[in-house]
């Protein structure tokens, strides 16, 4: 099954257990404005998104022989009502307005509003507190009895505590490093394996391996491959963001948001003493057409953009020699390089 099709399958049972919990809370609440903005949570959660998360568990798990196809997918709802949380709360650090273009949570939430004066702030209350409730859902989920054996139950409990733990301490990490200058390559890095492919690829393919009962071996190769994927997939995020690759948000960002990357990185570490003042200049703030132009073409001439290319590619090339080393049945294994070939594109 490709991403595709597994996405429609698992948008059914998704959407089924959303639309369940918000009708739970609307029912407790019974309040229009704020049932209002509960029922906006569907909206948000289904406007777009790839559900390379539960994919990646659903082939893990069943690449080591597992068979219940219905516990898995629901267990997987985890890491989707998880992701969304992080989004809202994401989308509101970083005062984005739209995401898969519609309305971020606290944007949609303030356009109803509007006319009280303080509708900006009463927004961004309201939408934390909306991931909040979701976050209440993936606890709820995890501690709900499943079709797994109890130790492996266990074990896969705790590495999905230790995921939420890692994002929440990196986001505060990437906050911090929108007022420190410059980071490190090394925190850069860091910050991208535990924000992105821990998070992405890591901890939730490793959670199938578990539940499935994989060998110690095969967990390591496991941790391996999503560890590569997951650099190969934010490099290539933050690559697109400066070449206008990604038409569902706006060009530059990362740098309106002042989000460090390993382009920024390269800038500080290896151009001239002007272009990293007129780079740090720029960091943070809203830039018009003209300004993007002069920054593209600094990321051009400085060499950044063919670094960017090199790097994706050879974590593609790196994830290709851990997949290759693996015990995945071909199928699993054509489904796996898909992906990696997906993210190795910077082409567009």
């Amino acid at each position: 099954m490709d991403l595709s099709s597994f996405k429609t399958t698992f948008d059914g049972i998704l959407q089924y257990y959303v639309h369940g919990k918000i009708e739970q809370a609307q029912k407790l609440i019974s309040d229009k404005k704020i049932n209002k903005f509960i029922e906006y949570i569907n909206t948000f959660i289904f406007s777009g998104g790839k559900r390379i998360r539960p994919y990646g568990l659903r082939l893990i798990y069943t690449w080591f022989g597992g068979e219940n196809e219905k516990a898995i997918l629901n267990f997987g709802i985890i890491f989707e009502l998880l992701h969304s949380m992080a989004l809202i709360h994401d989308d509101i650090i970083d005062e984005s307005e739209k995401r898969h273009n519609a309305l971020t949570v606290h944007s949609f939430i303030e356009s109803n509003i509007k006319a009280h004066i303080n509708a900006k702030h009463i927004a961004e209350w309201q939408a934390i507190l909306l991931g909040d409730l979701l976050l209440s859902r993936v606890y709820e989920l995890r501690y709900k009895k499943h079709d797994f054996p109890e130790n492996l139950l266990w074990d896969a409990r705790k590495n999905v505590h230790n995921m939420i733990e890692e994002v929440i301490l990196w986001q505060m990490i990437d906050v911090d490093m929108m007022i420190s200058w410059p980071a490190s390559l090394t925190l850069i890095d860091k910050k991208n394996m535990y924000k992105t492919a821990s998070y992405t690829f890591v901890r939730p393919m490793l959670t199938w391996a578990i539940l499935a009962d994989a060998p110690e071996k095969q967990k390591k190769l496991i941790i391996e491959l999503g560890k590569y994927m997951g650099m190969a997939f934010q490099m290539r995020d933050d690559y697109l963001d400066i070449t206008f690759g990604d038409k569902t948000k706006s060009a530059f960002s990362d740098i309106q948001e002042g989000q460090q990357t390993y382009f920024t990185n390269y800038i500080f570490e290896k151009w001239t003493k002007e272009q990293k003042e007129l780079l740090k200049s720029s960091m943070g703030k809203p830039l018009d057409n003209k300004q993007i132009k002069i920054l593209q073409d600094m990321f051009e001439e400085s060499g950044a953009i063919a670094f960017g290319k090199k790097a994706i590619l050879e974590y593609g090339q790196k994830s290709r020699k851990i997949l290759a080393k693996t015990t995945l049945n071909d199928e699993a294994k054509e489904a796996v390089l898909a992906l990696i070939k997906k993210m190795e594109k910077v082409e567009h």
